[in-house]
């Protein structure tokens, strides 16, 4: 009978007075009012006055603040939770909370009722040994402390860098792993953060013997079936370090237009559905590509071995080739199983430079027309693509090198040409696939990303109003562009970047296909990197199903089942992969901000808030000056920037000459302080160039 009165609830979706519900069940008053106080009892009803409802409730992760309150993320609208309401639920964990009529201030508000799934099975952190009792101070802040269990523990110093398995229970308590080292050396922090967001840094040994077992050559009968492609200049453009080549391209120039073909490695025929190689592969989700440190999707007599596109080497290939006339229209589009014979390996480093309009090497001078080819059909590509409301970021991207002795290296990526010349051919594969698997009907993982949310596109307008900039009403990729274009070459152009990026949502994988608002593209997949990506593995084995004739309803049903999994563990690993990544790029950039305290810098203002100005320096390295270091400043809100005596401001944009005051690489902190002229002095005989100086704020440093 409980069933049935929630039931009848839920059918109704409005409160109800207890005669109406002994009436319309047909049940006695009695016994109506006996299951409902049940009902009641057990949090499944609530009761106002005469009338039961059902209680409104709500999912999502909560973020939680340091002074105690959070947010249930909601999408939409988040929901608060005051102090003391938040109940056994940790940062990140996805929980229930019921919501609570509005107070005082108009606003609803909620109360934690059960954590759904926590965020976090395990820990890292430092161990500490209080009152007889082993602790781990967690890396995360915001975390509390946790006891620890101490088996496991007998040798290890206080200090020491550990990884643990959490219990929660009524008293959550933390059980030993992994000794991972002491203090916060570039090994112990890369070993720290792979531990702190799961990832898989060994294969398994059957996943190696079955990597092992797959022949170097290829069988002539493999050969003879396939297109051959031996024949065409077909090469590849990839970082100067990169091993694992997953595209490779060719073009040949016709009466009428061009013939393009974007050659993609065929790791499918060597990792079966269903093997051992595919389970690992689908565990890790994604190459993940940390400073100094990679861990491939696959073992490297894959990666770097037998499906990387090699000059020189035979390889299996999924083809995807295009007829585009002169006005670069697709007039045909071809998918083949294929092999090439790159003939060589380009770096962007050199076709940038040849952009620019140095030559080639001598070696590779003989791809000089070609490339002069792809610079101008996939420049035309770009604008048209912008015309259609393409989404145009250009953020200064910073790669960490390490070099063997443990020097440290901050190289900003300026290779625009050559990297959009890839780019753009990329997405003509991915775009031409997704719209061939739609119109045939089948099942597929496409990369979706849906327009902004209201609130957020609303809180941008307000934002870029303040900037000077104007959006209307309504979601329009085309207006978005437009302000992106209108701030290009202005300081504040990297601040209306950020802006517009904060506001979009996260693009993610999906079995269904919901268009890409970014890319202003109705259908759009990953296809074109098998190598170190699982879902472009997947979409392979479709089309590849497709071509042989081969995919049978069964199969295809179980793809449609199984398809919703396999994009949302795909999309959470991606979303590991690159905080992962991030987080030990920061780490870095404090260990380089250490060697260079007391030096003086140009930076940018990109963040201000009530506790001072984040800047950017030319490298990529942000810092925050706080506020006490630049003055009687004030946040304010409707000026988004910080305003000082006699009409003094510090906007988004500005720029900020700086001096380097400490680091945390720990905490992935850099402190700044404001450079200050001094009155100059009179130099001592013999005395050479000194550090800048922060004028009065150095002793504060001391």
């Amino acid at each position: 009978m409980e069933e049935t009165l929630l039931e009848f609830f839920k059918r109704t979706g409005r409160p109800h007075r207890l005669e109406e519900v002994f009436r319309r069940l047909g049940i006695p008053k009695a016994e109506a009012k006996a299951y409902l106080k049940a009902l009641v009892r057990k949090g499944l009803l609530e009761k106002k006055g005469s009338l039961y409802y059902l209680p409104n409730r709500v999912q999502g992760p909560i973020q939680i603040h340091r002074d105690g309150y959070g947010f249930v993320r909601l999408g939409e609208k988040d929901l608060f939770i005051p102090p003391g309401y938040t109940g056994e639920a940790w940062p990140g964990d996805v929980v229930e909370a019921r919501v609570m009529p509005p107070g005082r201030d108009g606003r609803p508000w909620g109360v934690v009722e059960r954590v759904l799934r926590r965020a976090r099975e395990r820990l890292v952190g430092t161990l500490d040994f209080r009152r007889g009792y082993a602790v781990l101070i967690p890396d995360e802040p915001g975390l509390p402390e946790l006891k620890l269990h101490p088996e496991g523990l007998h040798g290890l110093k206080r200090g020491s860098r550990i990884v643990v398995q959490v219990h929660y229970e009524r008293r959550p308590y933390g059980e030993f792993l992994e000794y991972l080292g002491e203090g916060d050396s570039p090994e112990t922090e890369t070993e720290a953060v792979i531990a702190k967001y799961g990832l898989r840094a060994e294969f398994p040994e059957e996943v190696l013997k079955e990597a092992e077992a797959i022949p170097l050559a290829i069988p002539e009968a493999e050969l003879r079936r396939r297109e051959d492609f031996r024949a065409l200049r077909v090469f590849t453009i990839d970082g100067v370090d990169a091993k694992d080549f997953d595209d490779a391209i060719h073009i040949e120039v016709l009466p009428d237009g061009y013939r393009i073909g974007v050659h993609i490695a065929d790791v499918s025929h060597y990792v079966k559905e269903g093997s051992p190689l595919d389970q690992e592969a689908f565990l890790r989700g994604t190459s993940v590509y940390l400073p100094g440190r990679v861990l491939p999707m696959f073992p490297e007599r894959l990666s770097n071995g037998v499906c990387s596109l090699v000059p020189g080497e035979d390889r299996l290939v999924l083809s995807v080739l295009f007829h585009l006339d002169k006005d670069l229209k697709v007039k045909r589009v071809r998918f083949v199983e294929g092999v090439i014979r790159s003939v060589a390996r380009l770096t962007y480093t050199e076709v940038e430079a040849f952009a620019e309009g140095f030559g080639l090497p001598e070696e590779h001078a003989f791809l000089a027309e070609d490339l002069r080819h792809f610079l101008h059909l996939t420049q035309r590509l770009r604008q048209r693509r912008l015309e259609e409301g393409a989404l145009d970021f250009s953020f200064p991207e910073v790669k960490v090198e390490v070099g063997e002795g443990g020097e440290l290296h901050l190289i900003p990526q300026q290779e625009p040409k050559a990297r959009s010349l890839i780019e753009e051919l990329m997405l003509l594969a991915n775009r031409a696939v997704a719209e061939h698997l739609v119109k045939k009907g089948l099942p597929g993982l496409f990369r979706v990303h849906e327009e902004p949310l209201e609130e957020a596109y609303g809180r941008l307008r307000t934002a870029l109003q303040r900037l000077g900039y104007t959006l209307p009403e309504e979601v329009e990729g085309k207006a978005l562009q437009r302000v992106l274009l209108e701030a290009k070459g202005h300081p504040e152009e990297p601040v209306v970047a950020n802006l517009v990026l904060r506001s979009l949502r996260l693009a993610r994988y999906a079995a269904e296909n919901l268009g890409h608002f970014g890319l202003a593209m109705a259908h759009y997949l990953h296809f074109t990197s098998p190598i170190r990506r699982y879902p472009d593995l997947v979409v392979h084995r479709v089309l590849k199903a497709l071509l042989r004739r081969t995919l049978t309803p069964a199969k295809k049903a179980r793809w449609l089942e199984t398809f919703p999994q396999v994009a949302e563990h795909a999309s959470e690993m991606e979303r590991k992969a690159e905080a992962a990544e991030r987080e030990l790029t920061k780490y870095y950039m404090a260990k380089w901000a250490e060697l260079h305290v007391g030096e003086r810098f140009s930076g940018r203002v990109t963040g201000v808030a009530s506790f001072g100005a984040f800047v950017s320096l030319p490298n990529g390295v942000e810092g925050l000056v706080r506020l006490e270091a630049l003055g009687p400043f004030t946040y304010s809100e409707e000026a988004l920037a910080l305003l000082g005596p006699k009409g003094a401001r510090i906007r988004l944009g500005d720029p900020m000459e700086v001096v380097i005051a400490g680091a945390n690489p720990r905490l992935r902190q850099i402190d700044l302080l404001p450079y200050r002229e001094e009155a100059p002095k009179k130099a001592k005989a013999g005395t050479g160039p000194r550090r800048a100086k922060a004028g009065s704020a150095r002793a504060r440093r001391r």
